[in-house]
């Protein structure tokens, strides 16, 4: 019985480590989960926010970086998608499929995520864990940014 269990689990663990780089190709909408930490930092300057994601192995300052505007583009105010939105942790289970973090960039690096992983098109929202009220988390709509460039 405890060599089933354990089989299980394990299966289970492998499973579910998380977001497979062929299953973030074909999404279009890509949820990215911010929590602050030594590889996680947020810079709110005086028109925008930084999220940054650097890999502890590398050491060269190459990081994946996520931008918000802090002011209102009036361009594009119809469009739903440009504002700030709260969003439930039920919502968010809901589309767990579509969820990356820290894991994801570590596990495939700041290249592929910059140049493989997303779609041109993709919408990237990122919502902070540390930022939550009464259940609520409030997302953002970012543009996906990278330190990264491609030799010759």
């Amino acid at each position: 019985m405890k060599k089933t269990a354990i089989l299980i689990a394990f299966i289970y663990c492998i499973c579910s480590y998380g977001q497979k780089i062929e299953c973030t190709k074909k999404m279009d909408t890509i949820y990215v989960k911010f929590k602050k930490s030594k590889n996680q930092t947020k810079i709110v300057a005086e028109n925008y926010r930084f999220y940054t994601f650097s890999l502890g192995k590398i050491t060269d300052g190459i990081s994946l970086y996520f931008t918000k505007p802090n002011f209102i583009d009036y361009s594009e105010q119809n469009d739903t998608n440009q504002a700030t939105r709260l969003i439930t942790k039920s919502n968010l289970r809901k589309h767990r499929k579509n969820i990356v973090g820290i894991k994801f960039f570590n596990k495939y690096g700041i290249e592929k995520c910059t140049y493989d992983a997303f779609l041109p098109n993709c919408i990237f929202y990122i919502f902070e864990c540390n930022e939550q009220k009464n259940g609520k988390f409030k997302l953002y709509r970012v543009q996906k940014g990278s330190s990264y460039q491609m030799g010759e």
